[in-house]
């Protein structure tokens, strides 16, 4: 699977690296440059302490980290299961659900529900997104506050989350699928965060949301949930049962059994 975006490279300037990266420059057939490419507009990096995916015309770059910052902050004082995400995939003194990520990103919610004892399955397509986030799982089995989360309760697939849910037998069904699709373009861009603007531009628009669903409504135990903007539209199709909001996200929750 190759990224849409033309203007992607590779960097790797470390010995420790190189190889890696040099693998996956030629598995994706992308240029490989051993320093940082004006021409190129996005640009993944193989650094020797970490994999960050390096935006020319923000000067910004983005990686996943497990062991500090937000997500650490969140994991230990982000409200525990009273948080808007936990209730709205049902999580709840006697009912742990396992969950289906099936549009993973960062990786960031999922770790949220990992943290809280659901088992996570994470699917990404995208090989830039997979590469990170295998990336910032071994830097935090590392961490001992990371691991034991990332050990027992993440478990990260790489392919089409479409393919995966149909290969999925009535056994090995979660109970909840969750996505988290690519957000409604806005007319102020500057409102966007600068993570979700680079990711904006590696993945495109999603053009199979609507297909997602369709599909995720017959392959779980419990419920699907799809996450918002708080005054978006709902994806076209199916009426939520019901919808969890907070201050600027909004979950709408489709039960099926």
């Amino acid at each position: 699977m190759t990224e849409p975006s033309s203007s992607l490279c590779v960097i790797s300037n470390d010995l420790s690296q190189h190889a890696q990266a040099k693998q996956f420059a030629e598995t994706h057939k992308l240029p490989l440059f051993t320093d940082r490419n004006p021409d190129c507009a996005l640009q993944l990096c193989f650094m020797p302490d970490r994999i960050e995916l390096y935006d020319t015309q923000l000067n910004t770059s983005i990686h996943v980290d497990f062991v500090e910052g937000a997500l650490a902050h969140r994991r230990q004082y982000g409200g525990g299961r009273g948080q808007a995400i936990a209730r709205a995939v049902g999580l709840k003194h006697g009912n742990t659900p396992s969950v289906l990520d099936i549009t993973a990103g960062l990786g960031r919610d999922a770790y949220i529900l990992a943290a809280l004892g659901c088992k996570l399955t994470l699917v990404e397509q995208s090989p830039v997104l997979y590469t990170l986030i295998k990336d910032g799982i071994r830097r935090g089995l590392e961490h001992p506050d990371s691991k034991a989360v990332l050990n027992n309760f993440m478990n990260l697939v790489y392919g089409d989350s479409i393919t995966y849910m149909e290969q999925l037998s009535p056994d090995t069904r979660p109970d909840v699928i969750y996505m988290d699709p690519m957000y409604p373009e806005r007319k102020k861009t500057a409102l966007v965060k600068k993570d979700m603007q680079i990711l904006q531009r590696l993945i495109g628009k999603g053009d199979n949301t609507e297909q997602l669903l369709a599909t995720a409504m017959g392959k779980c135990r419990q419920r699907v949930v799809v996450k918002r903007p708080v005054h978006a539209d709902s994806i076209p199709g199916p009426k939520p049962s019901t919808s969890i909001c907070s201050k600027k996200t909004r979950y709408d929750c489709y039960i099926t059994g």
